[in-house]
């Protein structure tokens, strides 16, 4: 399911005047679907339909509700406001302007219990979507690893979260992996962690456990509870469950890093990263 996404600010929006008769009462929803499928271009094949219309809870009169362009699975819907005459409607988003947008970001990941670097009382939160297969992740970890952590320190409490893309044959089996380590021990998550992104050019999807198991060595976990969890892939969930989290963020590809709320996208250079993280620590103070 995609959803259309729009900023409501005044001169970004598109506002259509709907020309109903005097006497309406409310938005005319077969008026309103002619309207955005004119001034769209929208086939009449493709169903265009108004649904979950109901009464805004921001603007007294208006109007909330949806338009769902297509039909399921592959449905698109773009949000809307209607004045409570009818005659004018605001297609995007609908965002309450008092609350912090970075802090609603952060309040759809799932931070509770995960593991993680750098102290609670840190000002700034790194959230990293990743890979273990990835090139561009690989380069992402060595500047997260060599300069943001250790340029920061106790500045910053570093999150890593799981977002194996589907045409990486051992990305999805190097997260479950590193979750079957953090069943038993979370340093044993961080160990594997390093050990499949400085290893990434020798692992396949064939060696992953047996490589995994040299990582590991030292860890002191139980093999056999690892090999059991890792063959029938045990953590899956928790790895999908990360992968959504993401796309709840705006995460579509690797490595993606949400600091405080703001997105990072892609290898981005350590000045990238020192920008954000210096904006943050400013306004923390």
């Amino acid at each position: 399911m995609m959803r259309v996404r729009g900023r409501w600010l005044l001169g970004s929006l598109v506002i259509g005047a709907l020309a109903l008769p005097a006497a309406a009462a409310g938005p005319d929803t077969e008026q309103i679907t002619r309207y955005y499928r004119k001034k769209n271009n929208i086939p009449p094949a493709q169903k265009v339909s108004v649904e979950n219309l109901h009464d805004s809870t921001g603007i007294k009169g208006a109007k909330e509700g949806e338009l769902q362009l297509g039909d399921p699975p592959n449905v698109k819907k773009v949000t809307f406001i209607a004045s409570a005459d009818g005659h004018y409607v605001i297609f995007g988003d609908i965002e309450d302007v008092t609350v912090d947008p970075s802090k609603a970001v952060m309040a759809k990941i799932n931070l509770k219990g995960e593991p993680s670097r750098g102290p609670d009382a840190a000002k700034v939160t790194v959230v990293e979507f990743s890979d273990f297969q990835c090139p561009f992740c690989s380069r992402g970890y060595n500047t997260m690893e060599q300069q943001v952590l250790k340029e920061y320190g106790d500045k910053v409490k570093f999150y890593y979260k799981h977002y194996p893309l589907p045409f990486h044959p051992w990305a999805q089996l190097g997260a479950v992996a590193t979750e079957c380590a953090k069943q038993q021990k979370t340093d044993a998550f961080w160990t594997l962690y390093k050990g499949l992104f400085e290893q990434q050019k020798d692992i396949t999807a064939e060696n992953v456990k047996e490589k995994s198991h040299a990582i590991l060595a030292d860890a002191k976990i139980d093999q056999a509870k690892f090999d059991d969890c890792f063959d029938n892939k045990k953590t899956l969930d928790k790895v999908k469950a990360d992968m959504a989290e993401g796309s709840a963020v705006g995460v579509t590809g690797t490595p993606s890093f949400i600091v405080n709320g703001r997105l990072l996208v892609g290898a981005q250079p350590f000045e990238a990263f020192k920008n954000v993280i210096d904006d943050e620590l400013a306004s923390a103070k």
